[in-house]
């Protein structure tokens, strides 16, 4: 039997949320903004974690390939970004996870209500969401002469949630997805175990990452209004000078061998994927820039240019060996 399950990555959206929300005044007019932006991103990454467990954990009697986070963009169809897509010989199942509190409404115009805390909410239905999904990876189908049926559903993680308006619509809470899947599961065969491992292999190949803008470009947030300093990699406060060279951490008492690093990692998640030697002083609040560049050296990141000229660059295998993990 073959069971390929791919891992699912920290969204670099998150990453640049989290470094932004450490930086960026309380006084500033999208605190809130990024500080919700921020708990939106967390609780739907902690829904789509839950669901993943309960997924890794069910049997399948058939062969299968779970994609988490799947983004499909190819000339022709739609950019298509599916929470989790599940492959096997049968079927193909694209799942949308809402991990949203509260009271949800559906409504019938593309539309769910959320009532939270005494705050009421409008946002786009997840439902009208996974099927446009399901449309975009049928026609990918089509486009490659591949014959197997895509279904479809909307996952909340938590039966705490109140779902008003969902019945017969293929929205469900997490613990019937396993009874969904063991039906789906009964499904006649559509392809042999060779051309699913093609297909399998295929959808590995067309999963794409989209280029993001970067947060500060969407929020009109300049270098100059954030918050100079070097920041813990654990507890997201400020370090503390301990001589020269180095900086301590108040808190933990981490010591960072290169506290530079973590100021080119901030300028590459919220403003550029190149940075300077003036851009870490802007950060930082260091104007020695032989120091900086000292730092900047021993990051390891490519360059070009010479002296003051210097740029650092950051590329995708940079981003996944040090943004990966938060």
């Amino acid at each position: 039997m073959i069971i390929i399950i791919y891992e699912r990555e920290v969204p670099e959206k998150l990453v640049a949320l989290q470094r932004l929300a450490r930086r960026l005044p309380s006084d500033h007019p999208h605190f809130d903004h990024v500080k919700l932006a921020l708990y939106n991103a967390q609780s739907g990454l902690g829904g789509e974690q839950y669901i993943d467990s309960t997924l890794f954990d069910m049997y399948f009697p058939i062969p299968h390939t779970i994609f988490p986070n799947y983004r499909l963009y190819e000339k022709y169809i739609p950019s298509t970004q599916i929470d989790i897509l599940i492959i096997t010989p049968a079927y193909a199942l694209v799942i949308e996870v809402k991990n949203w509190g509260g009271t949800i409404t559906f409504q019938n115009t593309g539309q769910a209500i959320q009532e939270k805390n005494g705050v009421v909410r409008s946002m786009d239905c997840p439902i009208v969401q996974a099927e446009y999904y399901r449309e975009n990876l049928q026609d990918w189908f089509q486009l490659h002469d591949i014959i197997l049926p895509v279904h479809r559903v909307v996952i909340f993680p938590f039966a705490s949630t109140l779902l008003r308006g969902a019945e017969n619509r293929g929205v469900h809470f997490s613990k019937e997805l396993p009874i969904i899947i063991r039906k789906l599961n009964k499904l006649p065969l559509q392809m042999d175990t060779k051309d699913f491992d093609l297909l399998s292999l295929k959808l590995h190949g067309a999963n794409n990452t989209f280029a993001n803008e970067k947060v500060c470009h969407k929020y009109g947030i300049l270098p100059s209004m954030l918050t100079k300093g070097f920041f813990c990699t654990h507890c997201d406060i400020q370090l503390l000078k301990k001589n020269s060279r180095h900086y301590i951490c108040p808190s933990c008492s981490a010591v960072p061998a290169n506290p530079v690093l973590e100021i080119m990692l901030d300028w590459f998640t919220l403003f550029s994927n190149q940075v300077t030697n003036k851009n870490i002083r802007t950060l930082s609040g260091l104007v020695d820039s032989h120091r900086i560049q000292y730092f900047m050296k021993k990051s390891g990141f490519p360059s070009s240019g010479r002296n003051k000229g210097t740029v650092y660059h950051v590329n995708e295998t940079e981003k996944e060996k040090y943004l990966g993990d938060i």
